[in-house]
């Protein structure tokens, strides 16, 4: 308990209030929130040594793996621990240095939560346990740091469920599209599907799950302000829990542009979403949703000297920052200049390659982003079957350096596997050893 009173009194002084009741955001309802909770059992901690100065014949650069939950469960790579040893491995031996492991995805989670159902796509589907048990996350940061890399817990912020069919309602814990229903209530048009009013609407006021062929994720309102804490909840779980070495937010941005006209965003800009301001009003959501997370976390300067290297907060962004900010409501350079990030990973690849067909077209994306970022980092991320050799990656990371940007990453283990690029890393780019830069920032 007083780990716990630790952390929520500095964010309540900062105007979180995670465990009061709050009123009236969609129907003038009364919102309650979850309460804290901590597993009495957490995983035994396996801090990674980080040296002051990097060690002899070393360089500096941060070099990103990102690995998705499609990456790890299905085909020729199922839901096991030695699945896990062999990506750590792989990635160890290529000369990478930190796995950005994909633990959300639909509001799901690949590590054991007393507030979060088990992931959807493990043998045995939403809110079932593996069996034989084993803990996805707490395998993943024990093996990784065995090898010397770091392991940032990877979350999707706004997705709430993919496909057309909705999750069980008798899932244990209650999954968040139900918690958002709780909360925000339902709107049932006469003759049509109810839809639930904490979910991102379109402008015609469709709630849209796709088709099999063509699925969407269905998206929580980030005008939800249970919303935001109870995925502040969900984040002090994971930091307690285990000895994570960074925090990575993805899809922390609006379906597009003609998103949310839900009742609960219209209910607290108060007016219809085609009123004027409502882009700004939308960039400042999701800017304050970032500046929650970012405050939690670093709130409590004894927690953060805890850890063996310093914590790092960074989100993949959209890779073309106007488009980003004006489609999307994700004002990506607002987060870093104005401190309330530690590094922008701008996803600089496109299966059609629009947004990177030449290297010089990647550089000039990277530069943008790496000349406004105010004295914090940008790791310009790269694709890895979006091309039609290794030449191309390479030179992408060599783009990278040259705009001194110290670090990069590289989407994702799969598409390394499939194209056997682990060997072209390590004896290429990769070929001398490297550790990530320290962030200085932080109390």
């Amino acid at each position: 308990m007083n780990q716990l009173r630790s952390w929520i009194v500095p964010v309540l002084a900062g105007g979180l209030l995670l465990l009061l009741a709050a009123f009236a955001v969609a129907q003038g309802e009364q919102k309650s929130y979850l309460p804290i909770a901590s597993r009495s059992e957490a995983p035994t901690p396996t801090p990674i040594p980080q040296p002051p100065t990097p060690p002899p014949g070393h360089m500096v650069e941060f070099r990103g793996l990102w690995i998705t939950r499609f990456d790890w469960m299905g085909g020729s790579r199922p839901a096991t621990p030695e699945t896990v040893d062999r990506m750590v491995n792989d990635a160890a031996n290529a000369g990478f240095n930190v796995l950005l492991f994909q633990v959300r995805g639909e509001a799901d989670a690949y590590y054991d939560s007393d507030l979060v159902p088990w992931g959807k796509r493990l043998p045995n589907g939403l809110g079932q346990a593996p069996t034989p048990y084993w803990d996805p996350l707490a395998h993943m940061i024990l093996r990784a740091h065995e090898r010397g890399l770091q392991v940032h817990a990877y979350i999707n912020v706004y997705p709430v469920w993919l496909g057309p069919v909705l999750p069980s309602e008798d899932v244990s814990p209650r999954h968040l599209y139900y918690l958002l229903g709780d909360v925000h209530n339902y709107t049932q048009p006469e003759g049509g599907p109810r839809k639930n009013n904490g979910l991102q609407w379109d402008s015609n006021r469709n709630v849209i799950a796709g088709t099999v062929q063509y699925p969407l994720y269905l998206r929580a309102s980030p005008a939800s302000e249970f919303l935001d804490n109870h995925l502040l909840e969900v984040i002090h779980e994971l930091v307690t829990n285990y000895a994570l070495d960074g925090l990575h937010l993805d899809h922390a941005r609006y379906a597009q542009s003609n998103y949310s006209c839900d009742p609960v965003s219209e209910a607290s800009f108060g007016g219809p979403c085609t009123s004027p301001g409502y882009g700004d009003w939308q960039r400042r959501q999701i800017n304050g949703t970032i500046w929650k997370f970012y405050q939690a976390l670093f709130a409590d300067p004894a927690w953060t000297a805890g850890r063996s290297v310093p914590f790092n907060l960074s989100a993949a962004v959209w890779p073309l920052y106007e488009s980003g900010r004006n489609t999307y409501y994700q004002d990506s350079k607002a987060w870093i200049q104005g401190g309330y990030i530690d590094t922008l990973i701008p996803m600089i690849y496109s299966s059609n390659s629009a947004f990177d067909a030449t290297v010089d077209d990647w550089r000039a994306q990277a530069k943008g982003f790496h000349d406004d970022r105010a004295g914090r980092f940008v790791f310009p991320g790269l694709g890895s079957n979006h091309y039609d050799s290794f030449a191309e990656i390479a030179g992408r990371i060599e783009a990278s350096r040259s705009l001194g940007t110290q670090g990069h990453a590289i989407f994702s283990y799969g598409g390394l596997a499939e194209r056997g690029y682990f060997d072209d890393l390590a004896n290429g780019p990769y070929a001398t050893p490297a550790v990530p830069p320290v962030i200085g920032w932080h109390p």
